[in-house]
């Protein structure tokens, strides 16, 4: 995002008139959610004093701020002592206008998978962390390579996974869910069921991707 990170975490960035975290703490109290556990790292104070304790949102907020680097996978295994280890988990830049008790209900219905993925199809799979799936279960993780045939499934960066899975995540190195403990968690026989919707999953990681995304909004 270059300079527009410079004071400001990613997930604060404005998207339609408020940050893009709070859209998903919106959708998330929507659902019935009432405490939600924020990991937090660079400038985490701007996400604190703009949310305070949550309550505005009808939510109970917990930060956990990272004393070092951990990684997507790190820093939620960090967690297990306080949430245990049944966790929804969405990364903090994503738009997520879906259906998040019907996914969680998909994963409860599915009790030997280590985790649940849900998957989108992606409009830029060359910088997108793309799946394998068979039915519904995943088989391999890619990166698609120009003139290299893919399929732009895409990791949605919104997951329910349990303890097995958070097992995997290093205590003593970063770790991430899409590099290193998903590819893991599949060599090592661990299952992990794949979720394909339609609904509005936008990754706001980059400006051009950011702009795109706020020109079709709908107004009000």
């Amino acid at each position: 995002m270059g300079a527009a990170t410079e004071t400001l975490p990613k997930p604060m960035l404005s998207f339609g008139g408020k940050p893009i975290l709070e859209h998903l703490i919106e959708r998330l109290a929507a659902a019935g959610w009432r405490e939600i556990h924020l990991s937090l790292g660079y400038r985490p104070e701007v996400v604190t004093a703009h949310f305070g304790d949550g309550s505005r949102w009808g939510v109970k907020l917990h930060y956990h701020v990272e004393k070092s680097p951990r990684g997507t996978a790190g820093a939620v295994a960090d967690l297990r002592a306080e949430v245990g280890d049944d966790m929804l988990v969405v990364y903090g830049d994503l738009y997520a206008d879906m259906d998040f008790r019907r996914f969680v209900d998909f994963h409860t219905a599915r009790p030997s998978a280590a985790a649940s993925l849900v998957l989108i199809e992606t409009d830029h799979p060359f910088d997108s962390d793309l799946a394998r799936l068979e039915g519904e279960r995943l088989t391999g993780f890619y990166r698609a390579r120009p003139g290299a045939p893919c399929e732009p499934l895409a990791l949605a960066a919104v997951w329910a996974v349990r303890g097995p899975l958070l097992d995997l995540a290093p205590r003593d190195r970063p770790s991430d869910f899409g590099r290193d403990v998903f590819p893991e968690a599949l060599r090592r026989g661990l299952e992990l069921r794949g979720y394909k919707t339609g609904e509005t999953l936008a990754d706001l990681g980059t400006p051009e991707r950011l702009a795109r995304a706020e020109a079709g909004l709908p107004r009000r």
